[in-house]
């Protein structure tokens, strides 16, 4: 990838992201989520991609609405894409094992067979819920930071997996603070991680950003996390902001 940067998330940059199937237990443990925070009230997960996070936090009786740009293609479409996305991280993956530990899962197979069975899981909510005849777009909305058709405070919790910080050669760092501003507009916390790129190097602006977060009333923390996929320490970003 080359170091790009733009202010929106033009045609090209989502060519260029990756659309994962992380699934529910993943989710738990990236964003330090038990139950009670799940059912506390509304949660935003945005991007969602292809995860079954959002299927199965309502199995247990939480509100979650996933966001992604991809939502805008029908199920059939969609399903081609999953397909097509999964086969291109299986050959990442395998061509930089380096990067990764999946002591935790039971080695590479069997991470993946986990990331198929989210995948179809996932599929088949989608085609159940991405439209209704009445025009509500339902569980899956068609959207993208940084601007989000939503009211203020319409959720409890955002989540942001696999987007900010991870893209950083795609994103500059205004793109960044209004992504940050904008989920905190909608919810009065918001849990982003990681806080490395693909190659899991730190954001290199991380501190830039935090300041100039923090001059607009909003507290930042990182906190450290039980989840491993990349080599090395993982972290997730807490931001809330002080004048809610």
């Amino acid at each position: 990838m080359t170091d790009t940067a733009t202010d929106t998330l033009s045609a090209e940059p989502i060519h260029r992201i990756l659309t994962t199937s992380r699934d529910h237990a993943e989710y738990r443990d990236m964003f330090a989520l038990d139950e009670a925070t799940l059912l506390a009230g509304p949660v935003l997960d945005c991007a969602a991609g292809a995860s079954d996070f959002a299927l199965r936090a309502r199995a247990v009786g939480a509100t979650v609405v996933s966001v992604d740009p991809l939502y805008d293609s029908a199920p059939h479409q969609l399903s081609a894409t999953v397909v097509d996305e999964l086969e291109r991280g299986t050959r990442r993956a395998a061509q930089v094992p380096d990067l990764y530990d999946f002591s935790w899962t039971g080695g590479l197979d069997a991470y993946l067979a986990r990331r198929r069975h989210a995948a179809e899981s996932f599929l088949d909510d989608y085609a159940e819920n991405w439209s209704r005849p009445d025009g509500d777009p339902g569980h899956y909305v068609a959207a993208a930071l940084p601007q989000l058709p939503f009211k203020d405070g319409s959720f409890a919790l955002g989540l942001v997996p696999n987007l900010l910080f991870t893209y950083a050669n795609l994103f500059d760092r205004a793109w960044h603070a209004a992504s940050v501003r904008e989920m905190l507009r909608v919810a009065p916390e918001v849990r982003i991680h990681p806080v490395t790129d693909t190659n899991g190097r730190p954001y290199g602006e991380l501190a830039l950003l935090l300041e100039e977060l923090a001059a607009d009333g909003i507290d930042s923390r990182l906190i450290d996390v039980d989840y491993r996929l990349h080599q090395g320490p993982s972290q997730t970003l807490v931001c809330r902001s002080a004048r809610r």
